[in-house]
C-alpha cells in the first residue's frame, strides 16, 4: 500500500473528493425517499378520498334501489285484479318476486320491475312498475296488460281503475310443429325454439322508421300443468329497445276441437306504437296507434318519501 507520504498531488486531491461526494450521493437519496414517500402519501389519500366518495355513492345509490322496491311491492300487493268469465269473478294470485328487472336509459327508467297475476296457474295479467326520469318532476309509470281469456277488471290503490274491452290472449295453433314432448325438458326446449320464429317490428312516432324487436333468450315467466306438473306454457317478450318488453309472447300446450294436444300461441302489446307480428316471417299481426281495449297505461308522482297523490287520469305512453 502506499503510504500518504509518497502519494501525489492529484491522488491526495481525489481522497479528499470523495467523503464529500458521499455526503451528497447520500443526501440525493435521502431527498428522493422522502419525495417519493410524499408523492406515495399523496396519492393514497387520494385514492382514500376517491374510493371513499364512491362507497357513499354506492350506498345511496343502494338505499335508493331499496326504497323504491319497497314502495312497489306494496303497491303491486295492494292491486286487485279480477277475472271475470262464464258468469264468476276469479281473483288473481300475485307472485311473490318480480319476474324480471330492467332499465331502459334512452327513455330514462333507471330502474323496472315486471309483475305476473296468476289463476289456476295460467298467467292473467302483467304489469310493469318503471322509474320515470323523463321530466323535472319523478314518476312512476304503471304499465298494465291482460293475459287472460276473458275480460278483466283491475283496481290500484291510487284510485285508478281500468276494465278490459276484449281478452288479452286468443290462441291459435302453430302450423307445422311438433307434438308436445312427454318429458319435462324436451317441452321447454321446444317452447324456445317455437319462440324463435317468431319476429316482428314497431314504428315509434318519435322517427317515423321501422324498428325491429329483438326477442329476449329467455321466457320471462313459465307454468306447469297442475295434474302433470309437466312444463304447460311460457311466456316470451319482444323488444324493441334494450330488454324493455314491448310485446309479450305465449307459447302453451293446448288441445284443439278433436281433443290433440298440439302447441298454439297468444299475443298482447305493452306500446302505443304501431307494429306489426310475425311467424315464418308471414304477418300474424298488425297493430295500430294508442289502443287500450285490453291493457292500459298512467304515470304517478313519485317524491323521497312516495307520499305524493297520483293525477286521476292517464296519460299517453
Amino acid at each position: 500500500m502506499m503510504c500518504l507520504a509518497h502519494q501525489s498531488p492529484a491522488q491526495k486531491s481525489r481522497q479528499s473528493e470523495k467523503p464529500v461526494l458521499s455526503r451528497v450521493t447520500t443526501t440525493c437519496w435521502r431527498w428522493s425517499v422522502c419525495v417519493t414517500c410524499l408523492f406515495a402519501l399523496v396519492s393514497f389519500a387520494a385514492g382514500q378520498d376517491q374510493t371513499s366518495e364512491k362507497d357513499a355513492r354506492t350506498a345511496k345509490q343502494k338505499e335508493r334501489t331499496e326504497k323504491l322496491l319497497k314502495w312497489t311491492r306494496e303497491f303491486v300487493k295492494e292491486t286487485r285484479v279480477a277475472v271475470r268469465g262464464d258468469g264468476r269473478e276469479q281473483l288473481g294470485e300475485l307472485k311473490a318476486e318480480p319476474v324480471m328487472r330492467y332499465s331502459d336509459e334512452p327513455r330514462f327508467i333507471s330502474d323496472a320491475t315486471l309483475w305476473v297475476w296468476s289463476v289456476n296457474s295460467r298467467p292473467v295479467a302483467i304489469q310493469k312498475v318503471e322509474v320515470n326520469d323523463l321530466v323535472a318532476v319523478p314518476l312512476w309509470t304503471i304499465c298494465f296488460g291482460s293475459f287472460a281469456e276473458t275480460n278483466v277488471e283491475v283496481k290500484w290503490s291510487s284510485g285508478h281503475t281500468f276494465q278490459s274491452k276484449e281478452p288479452g290472449w286468443s290462441f291459435e295453433p302453430i302450423a307445422d310443429a311438433e307434438a308436445p314432448a312427454e318429458r319435462a325438458a324436451a317441452r321447454s326446449l321446444q317452447m324456445r325454439a317455437l319462440s324463435r320464429r317468431f319476429a316482428g317490428h314497431v314504428v315509434p312516432v318519435t322517427q317515423k322508421s321501422k324498428v325491429e324487436m329483438r326477442l329476449l333468450p329467455k321466457p320471462i315467466y313459465e307454468y306447469s300443468d297442475p295434474e302433470t306438473k309437466l312444463p304447460l306454457g311460457a311466456v316470451f317478450s319482444l323488444a324493441s329497445n334494450g330488454t324493455n318488453p314491448t310485446i309479450f309472447l305465449a307459447i302453451e300446450a293446448r288441445r284443439d276441437k278433436e281433443g290433440r294436444l298440439g302447441w298454439f300461441h297468444a299475443h298482447t302489446r305493452m306500446t302505443s306504437d304501431p307494429g306489426e307480428l310475425r311467424l315464418d316471417d308471414k304477418l300474424i299481426w298488425e297493430f295500430r296507434e294508442v289502443r287500450h281495449e285490453n291493457w292500459v297505461h298512467f304515470f304517478l308522482r313519485r317524491d323521497i318519501e312516495f307520499k305524493e297523490r297520483p293525477p286521476k287520469e292517464p296519460q299517453e305512453r
